[in-house]
């Protein structure tokens, strides 16, 4: 008991020692606030009543943005090199025996990056609770201060002093100790309201919780009042151009309030720049700002908005190009503007003010808001042409004259998502119709007049495409319908009629005529893969292609020929959208289970060649996919399945046949190629060992599984990788028996010589195999471009591991090559493998060849599974489907004949070993 009572009480001293040190220091910061803030703020005594958790403009919780200028070490460097927010919650606020002047209590928080909006609609947050700080840093929250001290309402300085914790990335915790004060914290703000400050370390500069001191900046929350954009002054904020038709404010929302139907559908959307007269780069943007490449996109983002009155406060963010982490979310008040806006119920506009962020060199913590000359109008466009088909559109302009310090050229933005479905009376206008009536002249119908194609409102008219241009590029896209005559294309709408349609049976073949309609096809550009050291191609995304297209549709024909306008992201001299453009898709029959087709067309320019717009022409594919191919895929994959399972099945059948072929006669076990079993056996660990994970880990991959299988594709999978354990199992025990009766054989040392000799032919042979198919594939290099009908295109570049893989699995076809030459040089004519063995593992092997040309030349195999016949596993082509099965069946022939007539019966008589020579290793030792 004395050994217990001795380690109880070494465990109390040691609990109330750091007890004792925790209250010392927090103590200690507590005390120091005179020393540190006292010149700010005079500490004065709290009044003990009930606490209260807002203040000024702070709520339970304010956003805002620091900077450093040096290194802000107690922070890793993957927090700060993405995001710079920072939230104070306020725990407790209490008043003090000074008027204006209120203790403070709360905690400063570095996050990392936030999924949630950063701020919300600016109204009241009372009901809140104050929200508990973490114990200590963890990797949510890496950095924590818990901080005490007082503000001054009638000054607006705040200045708190505390300590806390911060977990950097290889584990360590720190416990800095930091003054954080903040200026201008009024209890009322405007839009030129901007809150400052400081947060400064305790720390001597040489100890490990020392960090450079950071400047704060926090645009004001609660108690905001809009001043400058009222009633009387939208005229002055309005463009003079502002007389297009837009949609009320009525039909935008459907029901929701002002500030929810905005946050989700213009403040999660980015937008499009086009520079209408830019010409010098210092009269491309507001004031100074200045950004590496010139911006293509700007994002809006809520602080404040009000529901009654219909008015906003936002951020605009003009993106750099440079950036192409969708992580970034990195504040930057250089290319930041900050605005009010209200929403013009006579022009259907939103017009906002905006102002910029300045004296920001170096430190925020002197920055103001100024310069309010730029001026932004939003609008939502009920006409829609082949020119313009954006849901949201506007412009950002000054009212500085040119001569001015700051001015720029108006920017005109679009969105880049269309948001059909929000507006139901949307209208489309055909421009085109004269040129379309030239270019696309009418089809004459064919002799079968039974073939039946996609109609107009069916879902088949939207499909992804994989484009190729005359120079090699390749790239991928999607064709999405925007209207048909004179309604919206909404294929939500439409299931049930696209299925009556498409799906049934007809009774006897009806005309549907043409009809005009309209496209948006965007593009995306592929630079040519580089493989890099490891043998890896990358895809990097060079530009993309936006076209916006009208024309015709022949529902009886299948031919759909459009007049296209792409737009141009530089413009070319005083061009900013190109209409010389022409487009003829050709779409598959509808045929019930035999509609699997492609649609194929081309996108050209009508343009002179000397012309700084022509381009050559776009040649494009895509899967025509409907209801019927997706249950005939189904089932395609439902049979590859079984295909799969049987053959491993078979081959867990043959080799138990082999096994006990062994076992009752061991006497024929030395006459087995060794190098045919290790061949076997290896065939199957290496796949075994390459899908591991499948036994016991789910890969859920978004990007490739075309439907939800419910777990049957798994269940199959895992029975795969269980029968290849049984069969590699099996085949190790036969060569292990194999090796030890070859041992123990009188004769042991003419089969070991048979067996080098098999070695010495079959490893030359299959090194010098290796070689040559990495040098076909390096000189034939290519990568596959594989159609998918979920998803756009998949690239699936061959490795030099999938190269290897496949001819991996090409040795694995001429397993029985190793025994053909041993019984040669054995000239055996012992029964060593038995027939169901040989034939059935040789079945396995040509099975999958015989189905990939079967599927060649019979219906359009939807790829990208690959279940079956995996071309990372084989060589699969229409060659190499005929000449891996005749070379499977002529080995198999061969064993039988060996093992019948001896192993020499198909070598001519000339080549065969004399008989001398024959028997010199067979004689036995003794």
């Amino acid at each position: 008991m004395k050994p217990s009572i001795f380690l109880w009480l070494c465990t109390f001293q040691i609990s109330f020692l750091c007890i004792s040190f925790s209250v010392k220091s927090v103590s200690s910061v507590a005390h120091s606030y005179s020393d540190h803030c006292y010149s700010i703020v005079p500490e004065p005594v709290p009044k003990s009543e009930p606490p209260v958790y807002e203040f000024g403009p702070f709520g339970p919780s304010q956003s805002g943005f620091y900077y450093s200028d040096g290194d802000f070490r107690v922070v890793t460097a993957n927090i700060t090199r993405h995001t710079n927010l920072f939230s104070f919650y306020t725990t407790a606020v209490r008043q003090t025996d000074k008027d204006g002047v209120f203790m403070i209590e709360g905690s400063f928080e570095l996050q990392g990056l936030l999924e949630s909006v950063l701020y919300g609609s600016g109204s009241s947050q009372l009901s809140v609770p104050p929200r508990v700080p973490p114990a200590v840093a963890d990797y949510s929250n890496p950095f924590i201060l818990r901080l005490h001290g007082f503000w001054s309402e009638s000054s607006g300085e705040l200045c708190m002093v505390g300590t806390g914790s911060a977990l950097l990335q290889e584990g360590t915790l720190l416990t800095p100790v930091a003054v954080l004060k903040l200026y201008n914290i009024k209890t009322s703000s405007s839009i030129t309201t901007l809150i400052t400050g400081t947060l400064e370390s305790l720390s001597p500069s040489n100890d490990n919780n020392y960090f450079e001191t950071i400047s704060i900046l926090m645009p004001p929350q609660l108690n905001y009042k809009f001043t400058i954009v009222s009633g009387d002054s939208v005229d002055e904020i309005s463009s003079e151009s502002d007389f297009e038709e837009n949609f009320p404010i009525d039909s935008i929302l459907q029901g929701r309030s002002f500030c929810s139907k905005f946050t989700s559908l213009v403040f999660r959307n980015v937008f499009n720049l086009q520079y209408t007269g830019c010409r010098s780069s210092m009269k491309c943007l507001p004031g100074d700002v200045v950004i590496a490449n010139l911006p293509c996109s700007i994002s809006l983002s809520a602080i404040n908005c009000t529901d009654v009155l219909k008015r906003v406060r936002i951020f605009l963010k003009f993106d750099d190009n440079i950036k192409h982490s969708r992580h970034d979310k990195r504040f930057d008040p250089s290319t930041t503007l900050i605005g009010e806006g209200i929403w013009d119920d006579k022009k259907n506009q939103l017009h906002v003010l905006l102002c910029r962020f300045l004296d920001i060199e170096n430190s925020w913590s002197n920055a103001h808001v100024g310069d309010c000359t730029t001026r932004l109008s939003l609008r939502f466009p009920t006409i829609w042409s082949i020119k313009e088909t954006s849901t949201i559109m506007g412009q950002i302009w000054t009212n500085k004259t040119e001569d001015d310090s700051g001015y720029f050229e108006n920017i005109v933005f679009r969105s880049t998502e269309n948001h059909m479905h929000a507006l139901p009376h949307l209208k489309y206008e055909y421009t085109e119709h004269y040129r379309v009536r030239n270019l696309c002249p009418e089809k004459k119908l064919g002799r079968n007049r039974k073939r039946r194609y996609p109609s107009p409102n069916s879902i088949g008219m939207k499909f992804n495409m994989l484009v190729e241009s005359s120079e090699g590029r390749t790239g991928w896209g999607s064709a999405n319908a925007l209207t048909v005559n004179s309604q919206l294309y909404m294929h939500a709408r439409l299931i049930f009629a696209s299925i009556r349609d498409d799906f049934s049976k007809p009774t006897g073949w009806e005309p549907q005529g043409r009809a005009n309609i309209s496209y948006r096809i965007d593009i995306k550009w592929h630079t040519p893969p580089k493989l890099t050291d490891e043998d890896n191609a990358s895809i990097v995304p060079d530009e993309k292609m936006e076209i916006t297209a009208e024309g015709i549709y022949d529902a009886d024909t299948g031919g759909l020929c459009m007049i296209g306008c792409r737009k141009l992201d530089q413009p070319l001299g005083n061009a900013s959208i190109d209409c010389g453009i022409l487009l003829n898709f050709q779409f598959a029959p509808v045929k019930g289970l035999e509609n699997g087709g492609y649609i194929r067309g081309e996108i050209k320019s009508i343009r002179e060649k000397s012309d700084l717009l022509y381009f050559d022409h776009l040649d494009v594919s895509s899967v025509a996919y409907n209801r019927e191919q997706a249950r005939h895929t189904i089932w395609t994959m439902d049979l590859e399945i079984a295909l799969v399972v049987i053959s491993q099945t078979l081959v867990c059948l043959s080799v138990r046949s082999q096994f006990y072929h062994s076992k009752r006669h061991p006497n024929r076990l030395p006459f087995t190629s060794l190098v045919m079993l290790v061949i076997l056996d290896l065939g199957q660990l290496i796949p075994l060992v390459l899908n591991y994970e499948a036994l016991f880990y789910h890969k859920n991959d978004q990007g490739t599984v075309l439907f939800q299988t419910g777990g049957w594709l798994e269940a199959n999978e895992v029975i795969i990788r269980i029968t290849s354990m049984v069969a590699f199992l099996l085949y190790f025990r036969i060569l292990q028996q194999a090796f030890s009766s070859r041992s123990k054989d009188g004769n042991g040392k003419g089969l070991w010589f048979a067996e080098k000799m098999t070695l010495l032919v079959t490893l030359p042979l299959y090194v010098s195999g290796a070689i040559i198919v990495l040098l076909v594939d390096r000189a034939n290099y290519k990568r596959d471009i594989v159609l998918l009908p979920i998803s756009p295109v998949d690239y699936w570049q061959r490795s030099t591991l999938d190269d290897l893989k496949s001819y991996a699995g090409l040795i694995s076809d001429g397993f029985l090559l190793p025994q053909i030459l041993f019984n040669i040089f054995s000239n055996s004519r012992e029964n060593a493998l038995r027939p169901s063995f040989y034939i059935g593992t040789s079945l396995v092997r040509l099975l999958p060849h015989v189905y990939d040309l079967y599927c060649d030349h019979s219906y359009v195999e939807y790829k990208g599974t690959f279940i079956y016949a995996n071309p990372a596993e084989n060589f699969f082509s229409t060659v190499w489907d005929v000449i891996i099965p005749i070379g499977v069946l002529l080995f198999a022939a061969i064993i039988y004949l060996q093992q019948q007539f001896g192993g020499c019966c198909i070598v001519p008589k000339r080549f065969r070993w004399s008989e001398s020579y024959e028997n010199i290793p067979m004689v036995s030792e003794s």
